[in-house]
């Protein structure tokens, strides 16, 4: 018997599931944003402020009324504020969730890690890591 007749016919291989293109589009999207959001945030603030005092001294331009200029710079300050502590909120909401999605797919995929290494070699010893992937309270 021959090598070629000894071999099993090998199943065609299975074509890879590709997302649509909605889910696609969208993932590239929000992965530029979370690569490149705080350059493209502080961007945004930076040209609206100037924009905004450009405004200010185009409508005060002439005129003799140091308080009103005052009141939109202070204005617009406040808004520059309000939409940075927003952003940042969104960040670290949007950090956290990552992470807690990161710890949960470690613990998941520990399992089966553990479950294969006991396979190939029974009489491994443990690391003693916690599913987590954090040391034990006594190794602090």
């Amino acid at each position: 018997m021959s090598n070629r007749q000894a071999q099993k016919p090998q199943a065609p291989p299975q074509p890879r599931h590709e997302p649509s293109t909605f889910r696609w589009f969208f993932g590239h999207v929000f992965s530029l944003l979370r690569r490149h959001g705080g350059a493209i945030s502080t961007c945004l603030v930076i040209g609206y402020s100037v924009q905004q005092v450009s405004r200010a001294f185009i409508a005060y331009a002439g005129r003799a009324s140091i308080a009103d200029l005052t009141l939109k710079v202070l204005a617009n300050v406040s808004f520059v504020w309000t939409m940075s502590l927003t952003l940042s909120g969104i960040s670290i909401t949007l950090y956290v969730k990552e992470r807690r999605l990161h710890r949960n797919t470690r613990e998941r995929l520990t399992a089966r890690v553990t479950e294969l290494e006991l396979k190939l070699d029974p009489n491994r010893t443990s690391s003693l890591l916690t599913p987590r992937g954090t040391t034990r309270k006594g190794d602090e």
